[in-house]
C-alpha cells in the first residue's frame, strides 16, 4: 500500500501581502482575494509590513497603498521586490498625480491602479480572470 499521491494533493493556496490603513477597503479586498483561493497576509502600516516580510515563507503578490503611516508604499514595494523577486506587486493609490506610477514603477511594481478600486481591475492587475 502506498501513501497519497503528491500530484492529486492540492495546491497550496496563493498568498497575497495586503498594506492598507483603510480597513474597511483593506477588509472588502481581503474577502475578494480570499474568494480567489489567496490566503491573506494584512499590513495596516509601512513599518507593519516591513516586519512582516520575514514571517512570511512565500509570497505570491502584494497590493501596497501609496501613503501609508509609518513607511510608506515605495519603500514596501522596494521591500517586497527585494525579499520576494518574483511576487506580483500591485501598488495603488487615491492620489490623481501623474507621476506616481511611474515612481511605483521604479521601485518595482508590476501594475498600478487608482483608488476607488473596481475589485475586476485588482483581478487584472493581479493577471488572473474575474
Amino acid at each position: 500500500m502506498s501513501g497519497p499521491d503528491p500530484a492529486g494533493a492540492p495546491a497550496e493556496p496563493r498568498s497575497v501581502l495586503l498594506v492598507d490603513d483603510d480597513d474597511d477597503l483593506a477588509h472588502v479586498l481581503s474577502k475578494a482575494l480570499e474568494r480567489k483561493g489567496y490566503e491573506v497576509h494584512r499590513a495596516r502600516t509601512g513599518s507593519e509590513a516591513l516586519a512582516s516580510l520575514s514571517h512570511i515563507r512565500r509570497l505570491d503578490a502584494a497590493v501596497v497603498d501609496l501613503v501609508l503611516p509609518g513607511a510608506g508604499g515605495l519603500e514596501v514595494v522596494r521591500g517586497v521586490r527585494h525579499a520576494f523577486p518574483a511576487c506580483r506587486i500591485v501598488a495603488m493609490t487615491g492620489l490623481a498625480e501623474p507621476t506616481m506610477p511611474r515612481a511605483f514603477w521604479d521601485a518595482g511594481a508590476d501594475a498600478f491602479i487608482a483608488k476607488p478600486i473596481e475589485l475586476a481591475d485588482l483581478y487584472e492587475a493581479l493577471a488572473f480572470e474575474h
